[in-house]
């Protein structure tokens, strides 16, 4: 592996996300307003479970994050397809980097996308919508991490098994959005039936929730964090593993648009 030439790939990834920002921008906008339309309907629900002086946001800020977080999953694979459609991708393998340098700088970019995403939105949530972290910023940190993480390993392998653009959005869009609402990003869990409380703690996302949950409302640290941040990690391992298993880069990747 030769670190400069994963950040050469990066640095151009990076370049081509400035040129083209829109989105990165949808997936900042649009939660934020999101958050302002649900805050409220969120707000009787936490006071249910005993957070009487919680507002909402406690909930919409971090299930919004995750959710469009989400959304992103197939981000990372865009830009292989993108490579095959421009003709690029030839040229890229015909370079001294080598496999691995390729997927570090591909993905790299994806991972500082969906971090940066997640903390900006909490970083916002205290001044528009009066949201408060009782709890460590080290423990959400450290969640925002293994989360972006996680959610990059698992775009990476809805990429390897794409053989269409269509497919990786279809699947991406699909699986991004099943996993944040079954994880317990849209509604809280406790509002939901018996049969998606059983299947969400196979999910990264209800990992992510229950972790948020604990640092903001709960006054967690990062010894209250440790078992959603090993878990976590486990996915994003698990979802790496297969990825790289069922991943050929002589495969052709067909792009459309």
């Amino acid at each position: 592996m030769s670190p400069q030439a994963s950040l050469s790939i990066l640095r151009h990834e990076l370049r081509l996300i400035v040129t083209d920002p829109g989105t990165v921008i949808f997936v900042i906008l649009m939660p934020l307003l999101m958050v302002a339309l649900m805050k409220d309907l969120f707000a009787g629900e936490l006071a249910a479970q005993g957070f009487t002086g919680a507002n909402g946001s406690e909930f919409a800020v971090p299930g919004m994050a995750v959710a469009f977080a989400g959304f992103g999953v197939g981000y990372a694979g865009f830009t292989f397809f993108r490579d095959h459609g421009w003709g690029t991708w030839d040229r890229l393998r015909a370079t001294p980097a080598s496999a691995v340098d390729i997927l570090v700088g591909k993905v790299t970019p994806t991972v500082l996308v969906s971090v940066t995403q997640l903390g900006l939105l909490f970083a916002l949530g205290g001044p528009l919508f009066g949201l408060r972290i009782t709890g460590s910023v080290a423990a959400l940190t450290a969640l925002i991490i293994v989360l972006a993480l996680a959610l990059s390993a698992f775009g990476m392998l809805i990429t390897a098994f794409s053989r269409t653009m269509n497919q990786l959005n279809a699947v991406g869009s699909v699986g991004g959005m099943a996993m944040a609402m079954l994880g317990g990003a849209w509604v809280p869990l406790t509002a939901m039936p018996g049969w998606a409380q059983a299947v969400a703690p196979a999910l990264p996302t209800y990992w992510a929730m229950e972790g948020f949950t604990n640092v903001i409302l709960e006054g967690g640290g990062m010894r209250q964090v440790v078992i959603p941040v090993v878990v976590m990690t486990g996915f994003g391992v698990l979802f790496t593993v297969l990825a790289a298993w069922r991943f050929r880069f002589e495969d052709t990747k067909i792009y459309y648009g």
